[in-house]
Protein backbone atom coordinates (compact mmCIF):
# COMPACT_ATOMS: atom_id res chain seq x y z
CA UNK A 1 0.00 0.00 0.00
CA UNK A 2 1.19 3.44 -0.80
CA UNK A 3 0.45 6.26 1.51
CA UNK A 4 -0.59 9.58 0.00
CA UNK A 5 1.33 12.58 1.20
CA UNK A 6 -0.49 15.84 1.75
CA UNK A 7 1.01 18.91 0.15
CA UNK A 8 0.81 22.02 2.28
CA UNK A 9 1.92 25.53 1.38
CA UNK A 10 5.42 26.11 2.68
CA UNK A 11 5.29 28.10 5.94
CA UNK A 12 8.65 29.77 5.27
CA UNK A 13 8.14 31.20 1.77
CA UNK A 14 4.32 31.10 1.62
CA UNK A 15 4.41 29.12 -1.64
CA UNK A 16 6.59 31.66 -3.48
CA UNK A 17 9.50 29.16 -3.79
CA UNK A 18 12.02 31.98 -3.30
CA UNK A 19 12.99 34.15 -0.35
CA UNK A 20 13.43 37.67 -1.66
CA UNK A 21 16.62 39.52 -0.89
CA UNK A 22 16.64 42.48 1.47
CA UNK A 23 18.33 45.84 0.90
CA UNK A 24 19.56 48.05 3.72
CA UNK A 25 20.82 51.61 3.58
CA UNK A 26 23.33 52.96 6.07
CA UNK A 27 25.59 55.97 6.24
CA UNK A 28 28.56 53.67 6.87
CA UNK A 29 28.13 52.23 3.35
CA UNK A 30 28.05 55.65 1.66
CA UNK A 31 30.96 55.78 -0.75
CA UNK A 32 31.48 52.00 -0.66
CA UNK A 33 28.51 51.32 -2.95
CA UNK A 34 27.06 53.67 -5.59
CA UNK A 35 23.69 54.04 -3.83
CA UNK A 36 24.78 53.38 -0.23
CA UNK A 37 22.81 50.14 -0.11
CA UNK A 38 23.87 46.60 0.70
CA UNK A 39 21.56 43.85 -0.54
CA UNK A 40 21.30 40.14 0.07
CA UNK A 41 20.45 38.08 -3.03
CA UNK A 42 17.23 36.14 -3.60
CA UNK A 43 17.54 32.55 -2.37
CA UNK A 44 15.72 29.30 -3.04
CA UNK A 45 13.65 28.49 0.05
CA UNK A 46 15.60 26.09 2.29
CA UNK A 47 12.45 24.59 3.84
CA UNK A 48 10.72 23.43 0.64
CA UNK A 49 13.85 23.50 -1.57
CA UNK A 50 12.13 25.72 -4.13
CA UNK A 51 8.97 23.60 -4.55
CA UNK A 52 6.58 26.00 -2.80
CA UNK A 53 5.04 23.23 -0.69
CA UNK A 54 5.99 20.74 1.98
CA UNK A 55 4.80 17.15 2.14
CA UNK A 56 3.41 15.86 5.39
Amino acid sequence: MTQEKKKEVCPTCGGKKVLEGVCETSSEWQGKTPDGQVCTPDQKCPTCKGKGYVES
